[in-house]
């Protein structure tokens, strides 16, 4: 029996769309070891407080450099660690979107979605958006075989 992706009406086709999945599945396993790789170190102002995130934006490690928090206000020193904290994702997150290159679906960034900027409702209807215009997916990867066969 004659292997179907490579013969008869739209092979050529098919073997395109296999070969684009492949490239994506390539490139997900290369973003997810540069995300396993990373990390992020920020520091507070004053330089009294450092925080280290991971590839994921997650807070591993927080290390007081000196004994300043001591003299400060419970407020001031609440205020200190969650703007420090808050600008540490941030960056953590810019990492992220620069390590991917491109949104995760048209107009949602990695970051975007990591840092809960997005709602969940338009995430999924973009994915939705993009699964019911599957014909053209495939006619555009037809279109790039041809341009490659000739």
């Amino acid at each position: 029996m004659a292997d179907q992706t490579d013969h008869g009406p739209g092979g050529s086709g098919l073997n395109a769309v296999f070969a684009m999945l492949a490239e994506e599945r390539r490139k997900l396993d290369e973003f997810q070891a540069k995300m396993r790789a990373a990390s992020t170190t920020v520091e507070s102002p004053n330089k009294m407080l450092s925080a280290v995130f991971d590839g994921r934006g997650e807070l591993v490690k927080l290390t007081f450099n000196n004994t300043k928090y001591r003299g400060m206000a419970p407020n001031e020193l609440s205020s200190l660690l969650v703007e420090t904290l808050r600008r540490g994702r941030a960056e953590a997150f810019g990492k992220i979107d620069e390590m991917a290159g491109r949104d995760v679906v048209p107009g949602v960034s990695f970051g975007d979605l990591a840092g809960g900027k997005v709602d969940l409702d338009v995430v999924v209807g973009s994915l939705m958006t993009s699964a019911i215009d599957l014909p053209s997916i495939v006619r555009a990867a037809k279109s790039e075989a041809g341009r490659a066969d000739g």
